[in-house]
């Protein structure tokens, strides 16, 4: 016999629309999701999937957008923790993945993807304050989930990490340990990581009444642009640096310690992202842990979510994020 949803719910005591949000992965409570993967289990139930999607009007795929070069994917520990994530929870739910790189223009891929008319929803990368390619689908009909945030646009669904917070914990630890003159090297102008972070920067500040003139060097998430701010910095009596991001920071401490500069003795130091290589460094790096995996796996369940119940709202969501102290703050003592 083959077995309906409405048997399915039934057997399992809840109602159609829970055995569709489980089957699909969307929100339901643990006891619930048990009752109802115990109802499957002991039926065998396979989801025919070329049947549902001529039902509901679904292809079983979605479209991933990132605007990188193809080169950079698989290199890239921020995009290739990203897009693992994705793919883990996607495949859990045998769902399809189409992706789109940055080896054509934004304005082409927005005119591909909205004339293919292949996916169900999208997952897009919104490092941008002002990006018209993520403009351009939110505008659309097409569900569309961001790994970044649009605050102000009220209607835009998104999976983000509180940078601002995370920025105000750093510099709440570096007056912790006794740091005054704490300076800032920014991420990339108009990057919603870079802008929040220099928020959060700034809050931590006011926060603890320190000043911040002269104190703020332009950055570009890269380590050239973290050693370019250490002799400026320096000849402005900093006893602290919080770089915008893990690479930033192995440039800033390459010059610092070129300039004979001890870190922490002399100078603290602090990034954002705790890659792979933020332990390799001497001293290891203080650093902000935002789990770059758990983020693309969110923003995949967000996107199956919205695909299930379009009518419940925007889904907007902030991950928490850790920061691990290590010796470049905090010298041998290291915990």
């Amino acid at each position: 016999m083959t077995l309906t949803l409405d048997d399915l719910a039934s057997m399992s005591g809840v109602s159609r629309a829970t055995i569709s949000r489980v089957l699909n992965g969307g929100s339901v409570s643990p006891r619930t999701r048990a009752r109802v993967e115990a109802v499957l289990a002991e039926t065998g139930y396979a989801p025919n999937r070329a049947a549902r999607s001529l039902a509901s009007g679904r292809s079983g795929v979605v479209g991933v957008v990132m605007h990188l070069e193809p080169s950079r994917l698989f290199v890239d520990p921020y995009f290739s923790g990203l897009l693992q994530g994705m793919s883990d929870v996607l495949a859990e739910q045998a769902t399809g993945m189409m992706l789109w790189l940055g080896n054509r223009s934004k304005q082409e891929t927005l005119t591909d993807i909205q004339r293919m008319g292949l996916v169900d929803g999208l997952i897009v990368t919104a490092h941008w304050l002002d990006d018209p390619l993520v403009d351009g689908l939110l505008a659309s009909p097409i569900p569309t989930v961001l790994i970044g945030h649009r605050r102000e646009d009220h209607t835009a669904s998104y999976v983000d990490v509180d940078n601002v917070e995370a920025a105000r914990s750093v510099v709440q630890h570096l007056v912790d340990t006794g740091r005054t003159r704490i300076a800032h090297v920014t991420g990339i102008p108009g990057s919603v990581a870079g802008e929040d972070r220099l928020v959060g920067y700034r809050l931590g500040m006011a926060d603890a009444g320190l000043p911040t003139e002269g104190l703020v060097v332009t950055g570009d998430f890269n380590a050239p642009s973290g050693a370019a701010a250490v002799p400026r910095l320096l000849d402005r009596g900093v006893d602290a640096i919080f770089c915008a991001n893990d690479a930033t920071a192995s440039g800033a401490m390459e010059a610092l310690q070129s300039a004979a500069v001890t870190v922490p003795d002399d100078v603290a130091l602090v990034g954002f992202d705790d890659l792979d290589f933020a332990t390799r460094l001497d001293p290891p790096l203080t650093t902000i842990r935002q789990q770059v995996p758990t983020q693309g796996a969110e923003a995949a369940r967000v996107l199956l979510n919205l695909l299930d119940t379009p009518d419940s709202g925007p889904r907007r969501i902030l991950l928490p994020t850790e920061l691990v102290i290590r010796q470049s703050t905090i010298g041998a003592s290291d915990r």
